[in-house]
Order: C-alpha cells, then sequence, then structure tokens
C-alpha cells in the first residue's frame, strides 16, 4: 500500500512539473514567412516545452494556443514523462528509506 502511495505521490510530482516551462531545442514552425524565388520560406522558434527533469509536453504548433501548455491539444510523449515519474518515484523511495533509517537511529539511542 506504501508503495501505491508513493506511486501516486510521483504521477502528481511529475504532472506539476509541467508548470515548469521552458523554450527549445526543440524547433517548431509557427509562421511562414513568404515565397522567395518559388519557395515558401518558414521561421522555426523554439517550442515551448514542460516538465523537469525531463520535459514531456510540447506546444503542438497549428493546433494549440501559441507559447501555452495544455495536456489535451498539445504533444505529450510518453517516455520522458514515464522517465519523471520514475526520477520522483526514486527520490521519494530515498527520502522514505532515510526516514526510516533516522527512525531506527533515534529509537536505538533512547
Amino acid at each position: 500500500m506504501r508503495h501505491v502511495v508513493l506511486l501516486a505521490a510521483a504521477i502528481i510530482l511529475a504532472l506539476a512539473s509541467s508548470f515548469l516551462e521552458r523554450r527549445g531545442p526543440d524547433q517548431g514552425v509557427y509562421c511562414a514567412i513568404g515565397k522567395v524565388h518559388g519557395v515558401e520560406v518558414y521561421c522555426p522558434k523554439p517550442k515551448l516545452n514542460g516538465g523537469w527533469p525531463a520535459p514531456y509536453l510540447f506546444d503542438r504548433e497549428g493546433v494549440s494556443v501559441e507559447w501555452q501548455l495544455g495536456f489535451f491539444e498539445d504533444d505529450l510523449r510518453p517516455w520522458p514523462f514515464i522517465a519523471d515519474v520514475s526520477f520522483y518515484l526514486l527520490l521519494l523511495l530515498s527520502a522514505e528509506a532515510a526516514g526510516r533509517k533516522l527512525r531506527q537511529a533515534i529509537a536505538y539511542k533512547g
């Protein structure tokens, strides 16, 4: 039961990390400048992305509101999301183990 609670907490932390937004390095085409010698010229810009430590939510140009992330309209990449959940789960398991050792050390001295 304890591991289910820690997994749920890790998922919540990974979802909350999507509020840590940054731009790049992925590029997206948000506009067309026009034609030069009959060739369409586009202006790529760094995409907005969210998630930490690995970004997993990317702004989808032409579909969603530009420079605004949303789970149902933007590009959700599952492997980086799983990596973030794993990172937070390991962090929580380490904190739990350290807390358990600290409680045992205090109980041993007492």
